[in-house]
């Protein structure tokens, strides 16, 4: 608990569950952590085992000791799917985040006929794969040759998700553009709409001034 108490620590370990990372991605994705804040952070999680580096390529991926810690960190994340619902920061907002805390808590049985994969433009570049029931989530663009595709800004991939917007009226007021798949895109945004219902429920409204 001291090591993940210290500032930064768990975020950089969020970024790397959405796999492996060069100092310089993560540094962009956190830029007021600072690089020798980072190279503290980095050194100390690679002593306890939790990251390694990979040579020649340097970047930094989790070890098995360290993937121990995704679901705990994605459970954080689904506690504050609650908080989102109240209104989205579009200067924090990470859609990818979200995405991310989908793989835990969308239902298997209703992804498990779905095959998807989907690249996703929503204010940063990430990819969302569907197969046997499983969903993965990773950064940067899909390694697919033909992938659906999925364009909107932060708010609206987060209203999608949360289940506040539908993919139909988010075309058509031109704030989504998808491809591909379209009916399987529009399906996982359901099972994310029924998964965010589930974990927000009976969550109470944030205090107000």
């Amino acid at each position: 608990m001291d090591v993940l108490g210290e500032r930064w620590t768990v975020l950089i370990l969020r970024e790397l569950l959405l796999g492996p990372k060069r100092f310089t991605e993560i540094l962009g994705r956190m830029p007021s952590i600072g690089p020798n804040r980072l190279t503290d952070r980095l050194r100390t999680l690679h002593a306890i085992g939790v990251v390694s580096k990979a040579e020649p390529t340097p970047e930094y991926t989790l070890t098995e000791f360290g993937e121990g810690l995704r679901i705990p960190i994605i459970g954080l994340g689904l506690w504050g799917l609650g908080l989102m619902s109240n209104g989205v920061d579009p200067s924090t907002a990470r859609p990818d985040m979200v995405a991310l805390c989908m793989t835990a808590a969308a239902d298997p049985g209703r992804l498990a006929d779905l095959a998807l994969e989907c690249d996703v433009d929503a204010g940063g570049r990430f990819s969302m794969t569907v197969s046997d029931g499983v969903l993965q989530v990773r950064s940067g663009p899909s390694p697919a040759s033909s992938p659906s595709t999925i364009a909107c800004d932060a708010g609206t991939f987060i209203a999608l998700s949360l289940g506040s917007e539908t993919p139909s009226a988010a075309v058509s007021s031109g704030r989504l553009t998808m491809g591909g798949d379209i009916a399987a895109v529009s399906r996982l945004f359901e099972t994310f709409a029924e998964a965010a219902r589930r974990h927000t429920a009976g969550q109470p409204a944030p205090l107000t001034t």
